[in-house]
C-alpha cells in the first residue's frame, strides 16, 4: 500500500501546477458523484421499503376487517354466539359424516390465542387407518362446513400394515370474537 502511495506522490510531483489542481478537482468531483448515488440509492431504498411495510399494514388490517366479517353472520350481520358449536364438536361432526367415528385416534385441542380482539381456537386431529380417499373427503368435509373448518396443517404417513391406508394428522383453527 506505501509503494502504491509513493509512486502516487511522485506521479503527482512530477506534474505542472495546473495539473496538479485538474486532478484534484477530478478527485474532488468524483468523491462527490460517489456521494451523491450513494445518498439516492439509500433514499431509494428506504423509500422502496417504506411502501412494502405500508402494504403490508394494508392488508393486515384488511385481514383483519375480513376476519371479523367472518364472525358475523351474512345474512343478519349479527355476531354468531360464541358457544353455539364448539371447534372439536363441529370437527367430530365433519369426521363422522366423512370417515367415521372409529377412524379417530385422538383429538387434542390447543390453548387459544387471542389477538386483536379474535379468539384463534385449534385442533389437533389424528385419524387412523383412512384411505386416501378418505383422507380427501374428510378434507371436502371441512371445507363445506358452515362456517368452512381451515386445516392449518396436515400431515399423512403409510400405515405400516398396509400401504393402502394412511395415518393421518392434521390441524384445524376456527377464529371467533373475544369474549
Amino acid at each position: 500500500m506505501r509503494a502504491v502511495g509513493a509512486r502516487l506522490a511522485a506521479w503527482l510531483a512530477a506534474r505542472s501546477a495546473r495539473e496538479r489542481a485538474l486532478v484534484g478537482a477530478a478527485a474532488a468531483l468524483t468523491v462527490l458523484v460517489a456521494g451523491v448515488l450513494a445518498a439516492l440509492a439509500v433514499r431509494d431504498d428506504l423509500a422502496s421499503l417504506s411502501a412494502r411495510v405500508a402494504g403490508h399494514e394494508r392488508e393486515l388490517r384488511e385481514v383483519r376487517r375480513l376476519a371479523a366479517a367472518l364472525l358475523h353472520d351474512p345474512a343478519t350481520g349479527a355476531p354468531e354466539a360464541a358457544d353455539a358449536t364448539a371447534l372439536m364438536a363441529r370437527l367430530e361432526a365433519a369426521v363422522d359424516g366423512a370417515v367415521g367415528r372409529e377412524r379417530i385416534a385422538g383429538m387434542t385441542p390447543a390453548p387459544p390465542r387471542v389477538e386483536g380482539g379474535l379468539v384463534e381456537e385449534r385442533v389437533t386431529l389424528r385419524v387412523s387407518g383412512a384411505s386416501l380417499g378418505d383422507t380427501v373427503r374428510l378434507l371436502y368435509a371441512l371445507e363445506g362446513a358452515s362456517p368452512p373448518l381451515r386445516v392449518t396443517r396436515l400431515e399423512l404417513r403409510k400405515h405400516p400394515d398396509d400401504p393402502a391406508r394412511f395415518e393421518a394428522t392434521l390441524e384445524a383453527a376456527a377464529l371467533r370474537a373475544a369474549p
